[in-house]
């Protein structure tokens, strides 16, 4: 799968990306947190639960399985969505970046 990430702001306790998948581009949140459907109003701006644009989430929380746990979310992505990924530990956050193609800053943002 052809992704390339360009960091387009911080995101509590993460990055928030712009996200080119095999052409598309999606939005894409990545962050270290609990795998907690409730975060995501913490997480994703409130423009963006009002718009048209789908969110999905899932929780990353194994390095050797990343790949899988972020491709399956990207697969069923259309251009425009929101992909938020709940990333267990800082292992499983650098893990999900690389699958996301991003190499920039990886500090995670207002990480309490």
């Amino acid at each position: 799968m052809d992704i390339v990430s360009t960091k387009i702001a911080d995101a509590r306790g993460g990055v928030a990306l712009e996200s080119t998948v095999e052409g598309h581009v999606i939005s894409t949140y990545v962050v270290i947190s609990e795998a907690d459907l409730n975060a995501l109003a913490e997480i994703v701006p409130a423009e963006q639960f009002e718009s048209d644009a789908q969110i999905h989430a899932a929780a990353v929380n194994n390095v050797d399985q990343a790949y899988d746990q972020v491709g399956e979310v990207l697969e069923n992505m259309d251009p425009g969505d929101v992909a938020v990924f709940l990333c267990s530990e800082v292992e499983t956050y650098d893990a999900a970046l690389d699958v996301l193609g991003y190499d920039g800053d990886r500090t995670p943002a207002g990480l309490n």
